[in-house]
């Protein structure tokens, strides 16, 4: 297969690059691409003669849009879609640094003040006219003058682990592996198939860390929240049931709920394939090992890099999430 590529930026379309480098993740507020184009660069002036770019600067200015399509034997798929975030660097070759929507959301001054807000209404005040796809919750009274919506996306992040990022054009709050739109299809990597190279490392389930956020709903419609577990692994949200649970009760469910994740073992790490399949964060993979079929097992993804250049061809790396079990995460965000 013939890898592909056509990228437009502002008015002009490149059909060949040096490098396209691209990151997406849930785990960041913002996916990049590192675009990079040969020092020799012709265009055509209003007269129809051809003529170098001496400076790329020139045609290529800060906020111009941004839209890579990469695919195989001219079968193209939209990959990143954004703007230049800064100046082009007058490099060999030249670079140009470009973050998706949130690039909008940085530069823009915003204040919100809602009393018993949901995170639906916060999201809103922040970053009105956008698709949302949020969760549907109370987060209680929230203040923040003079600030930015990313400032405020960060302060829902750490005070109650609900992660915000664009994904295909929406605005998705709190929908980590629950997005409804995300591809059901499952992709399937294998040893000494389709992964090129990897670093996976199998953690026994005795060595797995787990953070584990667990709320009920009371009557007045707010939440009592506790959380359990480990930082510096997995991230789960548990909504039981029963309403006006106490924090007391809601610890020692969690606690149980926590040992019966921790029962299962999984892989942590990378894997580098072709460009082809197609996958993005927060869908569902399988890795498979014909040696150790005890090890086959079912994954979230959490983070895709991209990159193509003329060596070293079309490549995508998937860094490998949490253990899926058919059915057990419908309430994980």
């Amino acid at each position: 297969m013939v890898p592909c590529i056509e990228i437009l930026i502002g008015k002009l379309k490149f059909t060949a690059v040096t490098e396209v480098n691209i990151k997406k993740s849930w785990r960041t507020f913002t996916d990049t691409a590192t675009i990079k184009l040969p020092k020799s660069i012709y265009y055509y002036d209003v007269n129809g003669i051809l003529k170098p770019v001496e400076h790329l600067g020139k045609f290529i200015k800060v906020g111009a849009k941004v839209e890579i399509k990469l695919g195989y034997n001219r079968q193209l798929f939209t990959e990143f879609t954004g703007y230049v975030a800064r100046s082009p660097r007058v490099n060999i070759p030249y670079e140009l640094y470009c973050e998706d929507e949130m690039w909008q959301l940085k530069r823009k001054e915003t204040s919100v003040s809602i009393e018993n807000a949901t995170v639906q209404q916060i999201i809103q005040a922040v970053a009105p006219g956008y698709e949302l796809d949020c969760i549907d919750e109370i987060y209680g009274d929230f203040s923040m003058k003079q600030t930015t919506a990313v400032k405020v996306f960060n302060e829902l992040q750490e005070k109650a682990g609900i992660y915000t990022f664009f994904r295909d054009g929406r605005l998705v709050c709190g929908k980590v592996y629950s997005d409804e739109k995300v591809s059901k299809t499952q992709p399937v990597f294998e040893y000494c198939e389709n992964i090129i190279d990897h670093n996976l490392q199998y953690i026994f389930p005795d060595e797995a860390k787990v953070k584990l956020y667990v709320k009920s709903k009371n009557k007045d419609g707010s939440y009592t929240q506790v959380d359990v577990g480990e930082d510096g692994g997995d991230i789960e949200h548990w909504e039981v049931p029963a309403m006006d649970m106490k924090e007391k009760e809601l610890k020692a469910m969690g606690e149980n709920r926590l040992k019966n994740i921790k029962r299962f073992g999984g892989y942590k790490g990378t894997i580098t394939s072709f460009g082809w399949p197609r996958v993005e964060h927060g869908q569902v993979v399988k890795v498979l090992d014909k040696k150790y079929e005890e090890r086959n097992t079912k994954n979230f993804v959490d983070e895709i890099e991209i990159n193509i250049t003329a060596n070293g061809g079309y490549r995508r790396t998937i860094d490998i999430g949490k253990t899926y079990r058919d059915g057990e995460f419908k309430t994980i965000t």
